[in-house]
Formats: C-alpha cells, sequence, structure tokens
C-alpha cells in the first residue's frame, strides 16, 4: 500500500467511528442540545460521511496526479479544526482528569489522531500538489 492510500485510508478510519456516532447519539455532542441541534448534528454526520466516501474512493485510485493533492489538501485542512477543539479541551482540563477518560473519549488521543491526519494528508498534498504546481515549481 503507497502512502497516498494510507494516508486517505487513514481520514476514513479516523472519521467513520465519528460519523456513526455523530449519527446516532446527536444528544452526546452538545451539554444541552435542543431538538433543532439534532438535525444539525446528523446533517454533519452526513457530510463526514461523504468525506469518507471520498477518501476511499482515492484511496483506491490507480493513479496519484494533482487532483489527488488537491483533495488530501482539502481532507488536511478539515483536520485542523478538531485539532483546535482537542487543543482547547486539554488546555482546560485538569491532567489527571484526561488520563482516567476512556481512550476514545481522552482529547489527548483526539490531539494526536488528528495531528497525524493533518501531517499525513498535508504530505500528500505537498507532494502531489504544491510540490509540482506551486511556485517554486
Amino acid at each position: 500500500m503507497s502512502f497516498y492510500s494510507f494516508s486517505f485510508l487513514l481520514h476514513a478510519l479516523v472519521e467513520t467511528p465519528a460519523c456513526i456516532n455523530f449519527l446516532l447519539f446527536p444528544d452526546d455532542q452538545l451539554p444541552v442540545a435542543a431538538p433543532q441541534a439534532h438535525a444539525i448534528i446528523r446533517q454533519y454526520a452526513v457530510l463526514l460521511f461523504c468525506s469518507v466516501m471520498i477518501a476511499v474512493i482515492f484511496a483506491y485510485r490507480s493513479t496519484s496526479d494533482v487532483t489527488s493533492g488537491k483533495v488530501a489538501g482539502a481532507l488536511a485542512f478539515y483536520h485542523v479544526a478538531p485539532l483546535v477543539r482537542a487543543w482547547a479541551r486539554i488546555d482546560t482540563r485538569v491532567q489527571s482528569d484526561i488520563t482516567r477518560l476512556p481512550l476514545l473519549k481522552n482529547p489527548l488521543s483526539h490531539f494526536v489522531i488528528h495531528s497525524l491526519c493533518l501531517g499525513c494528508l498535508g504530505l500528500v498534498c505537498w507532494n502531489l500538489y504544491m510540490y509540482n504546481c506551486g511556485p517554486w515549481a
């Protein structure tokens, strides 16, 4: 498996459980969720699922080209928001509280996972698009 495919599949692997969680348990996403918020959270789940499907499609493409680099850049940019959110959650919690959380609810694990996704997809973007088509090419 190429690094390009791995990066796209990593995004799909990380975001599929989140997508399912948002779709099936919208109440868990906000401390006090209004009923109207459920529809927005479920819509976000569908958008996230679309990004997963796009990642899977690009993971199994036979050629890695400039378009793959552009898509990797878009998916990498998505991971900035969860990364910032995880950092904010780490910054406001006491360190002993973080270590007692389950792995999937631990902001430190979210930070590491989204950093990995951002790094991998950003590198694919750089290799396939920015390096070949940027002003320095």
